[in-house]
């Protein structure tokens, strides 16, 4: 995997910034962009740290918006945040009170029914050790060209097992909470002349429906 330049996802995620409504004007520099994909939940690459799984976005579904014209600038002070379809982790409430439809990333949650375990040394996972304590981070890096969404384990896979996709398919969203088929994102770049310039209402960033009302984004 090449070097990954990355903006700090949590140091923005909880910033409060001063937002006001989307400029109008032609030049595009001055527009939030919105690009939804997904990833096929098996599409990951575990690293040398037997930690981490990573998803490409060099192999995400678009569906819709262009994630090549959103990421153009994004590695040069860009704000970036990655949102994920929040049944896929948590139950997340929005500015309103009610449950939002997309919770920010990076955000961490705990396991303690996963079971992992290979008593017979075959690399299979049998199920003979109770996991507690475990937690796992669901995060984001990106540069101009290039985006990657990560799961961080607390733990290493060959703690419980030999076979790296028994311990990495527990814990990916999609299968964590019962969830669909595929890993539903949403990334949204606003570019730093448009929230270092415009004056309005101060939002918290990590609140989906909040940034929704500033700018006028879809569902």
């Amino acid at each position: 995997m090449t070097l990954r330049s990355t903006f700090s996802a949590l140091l923005a995620a909880g910033a409060l910034l001063t937002l006001g409504a989307c400029d109008t004007t032609e030049d595009t520099s001055l527009s939030v962009f919105v690009a939804d994909f997904s990833f096929n939940p098996d599409d990951y690459e575990v690293g040398d740290d037997d930690k981490t799984a990573t998803f490409d976005a060099i192999n995400a579904t678009e569906t819709s918006g262009s994630l090549d014209d959103a990421l153009q600038t994004a590695g040069e002070g860009d704000l970036v945040m990655l949102y994920i379809d929040s049944e896929l982790v948590s139950n997340v409430e929005g500015a309103s009170g009610e449950r939002s439809t997309w919770a920010a990333l990076p955000l961490t949650r705990g396991f303690t029914d996963i079971v992992f375990g290979d008593s017979d040394g075959d690399g299979v996972s049998d199920g003979d050790i109770a996991v507690t304590g475990l937690l796992v981070s669901y995060e984001y890096s990106f540069d101009n060209q290039d985006l990657y969404f990560d799961v961080v384990s607390s733990l290493e896979y060959t703690e419980f097992t030999t076979d790296e996709r028994a311990y990495f398919d527990g814990i990916v969203p999609y299968r964590a909470l019962g969830g669909s088929d595929s890993i539903d994102l949403r990334l949204v770049v606003i570019p730093n002349e448009l929230f270092r310039t415009n004056a309005g209402a101060r939002i918290d960033l990590r609140d989906y429906e909040a940034v929704k009302a500033a700018y006028g984004l879809p569902d």
